[in-house]
């Protein structure tokens, strides 16, 4: 019955992962019939890779005894400890282990292999199996469950002027390369280029202002002066990185769809370290339509995985959330700080407008 009662210490520690989206493995580490160690899952909350239930267990019961020897304790972990754990385990002197379910896909403490019964490390642990398997295999079945139908949801992202605050960095290139020409920025030239791709619009500047260098010189010259300017002083807007963040730690799906090219937005987003909660680029390397045709959105979905009716898009100009809206998906407009008369047209042409992602995020809370 010991074993039960801890492990229905870990079980709890299990559950406040499920609650903030993490995979539910919760540990807990006794040392003379004392918890004196709690862990539960925050790798992606923390965008940490060591963020397992068992390290932060061993950590906090490194502390407790003032000694990184637990020669003396016993770990319960609701799952079968990775290889990682069952190293930490190892190193940590720790002589018993006690769980729930296997791991069969990464458990290194029988399933895969047992690294606690090697000879060959100098130390070793006695492994008890099975403790409280139904309630502790019953709490990830339910988590993967709720994971299988939120993989159904879809959330696509505009780069420029939606998620960044980059809507000036493009007028200051075209401003500079117009002015290295001795000639005026035509007022409405930015709106025209707004939804091209990259080619496109190089294409559209050549033809219709008369410039002498080709379409290739012309692209080259954007794309110095522009990769110039997103390493050094593109931002992100208030509060979407944490939106994100949000979003994959409750294993939604999401894209970025964007005429710009990698270069361009990669650096911004690897700054505020989110590159990997996007699973989908649909970007201007695919040669895909401007925004005026629903494609690209389109594309995104389909890299997701999800059906375009389960995806909402987050768009700042009009004629992107008018393709969206062609495409079936809910079409969210987002504020970039234009004057007020654009501002007006984009939240005409929106099911929802924000002016900042912390609308979102309070909204997905109360739904919790």
């Amino acid at each position: 019955m010991e074993h039960e009662k801890y492990m229905a210490l870990a079980l709890e520690q299990a559950k406040k992962a499920k609650e903030i989206g993490e995979i539910p493995i919760g540990c807990v580490i006794v040392y003379k019939q004392n918890v004196i160690g709690r862990g539960f899952n925050t790798r992606m909350r923390d965008n940490n890779a060591l963020g397992h239930a068992e390290i932060t267990a061993i950590n906090e019961a490194c502390s407790a005894l003032g000694d990184w020897r637990l020669e003396d304790c016993t770990l319960y972990v609701t799952v079968e400890p990775c290889p990682m754990c069952a190293g930490a385990v190892l190193q940590a002197r720790v002589p018993r282990v006690v769980y729930g379910v296997p791991n069969k896909k990464a458990g290194c403490v029988g399933s895969l292999y047992n690294l606690l019964d090697d000879d060959r490390f100098n130390h070793r642990a006695e492994v008890i199996s099975g403790v409280m398997a139904q309630e502790c295999a019953d709490i990830m079945k339910s988590f993967f469950k709720d994971f299988r139908k939120r993989d159904k949801m879809g959330y696509i992202f505009d780069f420029d002027g939606t998620i960044a605050n980059s809507t000036y960095l493009w007028k200051k290139v075209d401003r500079d390369f117009f002015a290295k020409r001795k000639m005026e920025m035509p007022p409405e030239y930015a709106d025209k280029i707004s939804t091209m791709s990259f080619y496109e619009g190089a294409v559209f500047t050549k033809t219709a202002y008369n410039i002498e260098e080709t379409v290739e010189e012309i692209m080259q010259e954007w794309h110095k002066g522009a990769v110039r300017e997103y390493e050094k002083n593109v931002t992100l807007k208030p509060n979407v990185v944490e939106y994100i963040r949000f979003l994959k730690r409750k294993n939604r799906k999401v894209g970025l769809a964007t005429a710009s090219n990698p270069e361009f937005y990669l650096p911004v987003l690897k700054k505020y370290a989110i590159t990997e909660c996007f699973d989908a680029f649909a970007d201007g390397t695919l040669g895909l339509p401007n925004k005026e045709s629903p494609d690209i959105y389109l594309k995104c979905a389909e890299m997701m995985g999800v059906e375009p009716k389960n995806c909402t898009v987050y768009e700042d100009i009009v004629q992107g959330l008018k393709s969206a809206k062609k495409a079936g998906m809910l079409a969210v407009g987002v504020s970039d700080g234009r004057c007020e008369e654009k501002e007006k047209a984009v939240e005409a042409a929106s099911d929802r407008y924000i002016t900042d992602f912390s609308q979102e995020l309070e909204m997905l809370l109360k739904k919790k």
